[in-house]
């Protein structure tokens, strides 16, 4: 409920027409991260997704099996849960998902691959839709949060994975993108190279992020996988929240 309060006070802070003074620079671009394959996924619904890829390799299920209840896409049933799910786009099946879900028996290449050897979208269930509203008295807005009843458009692409067929050089990263605005490791110890993309309004207040990671291997030489998130993931929604008390700090509160 708190991020849900958070990006309702973004919102209407927008529709007010209130900015910020821009703090952060980052490396890399939005057009750039944009040109990531799949990044242009990021924040659609599962059903516009398949709309526009195809049925995927295989959906991994968090959600609890007594949860899962069956659902049609077009012909193709399933029997899925509410929870979270993991889209796996490849061009053949290699091993069922890890986590209950559905496998696709006639599996093939997909539109949205364009070259990648796997594309994982992570949607995030129960996602539901914010709309505001301005009063018919003109005396403010009323906002509303629905999940909608449909299991597919209930699901958001919140992060995407990308592996490439060969590794991409670190240095060709480096040049393309510059340094990266922080050089972390995975829970594996697998070094990660950082990048932040910060939207603003009117080229001030933070109304999105996105972190961008490269995953270094190969003794620091390649990357072979990208990960791009949103706030929809943890992480990333708490580095907003941080923009955003930099914002009211500096324009709300003086």
């Amino acid at each position: 409920m708190r991020v849900r309060a958070r990006n309702i006070v973004i919102y209407l802070i927008a529709v007010c027409g209130t900015f910020l003074r821009p703090e952060a620079v980052e490396a890399m671009s939005l057009a750039q991260m944009q040109a990531l394959t799949g990044a242009g996924l990021l924040g659609l619904r599962v059903d516009k997704v398949f709309h526009h890829c195809g049925l995927p390799t295989s959906i991994a299920d968090a959600g609890a099996s007594r949860e899962k209840r069956a659902v049609r896409w077009g012909k193709v049933p399933m029997r899925l849960s509410a929870g979270d799910w993991d889209l796996t786009y490849a061009p053949r099946q290699h091993a069922a998902p890890g986590k209950d879900g559905w496998i696709n028996s006639r599996p093939g290449g997909s539109a949205c691959l364009a070259g990648l050897a796997a594309l994982v979208l992570q949607a995030n269930g129960n996602s539901g839709i914010l709309s505001v509203t301005k009063r018919a008295d003109n005396n403010g807005y009323v906002t509303t949060y629905r999940v909608p009843d449909n299991l597919y458009a209930a699901h958001q692409v919140s992060a995407v994975t990308g592996r490439w067929k060969t590794g991409v050089p670190v240095s060709r990263l480096l040049k393309r993108y510059g340094n990266p605005d922080e050089v972390l490791k995975d829970g594996t110890g697998m070094p990660l190279h950082r990048y932040w993309i910060v939207e603003k309004n009117n080229k001030q207040m933070p109304i999105s992020l996105h972190a961008v990671d490269f995953e270094i291997g190969d003794g620091g030489k390649t990357c072979v996988r990208y990960i791009v998130r949103t706030s929809g993931v943890g992480f990333v929604q708490q580095k907003l929240d941080a923009l955003m008390r930099q914002w009211e700090k500096g324009y709300v509160l003086d």
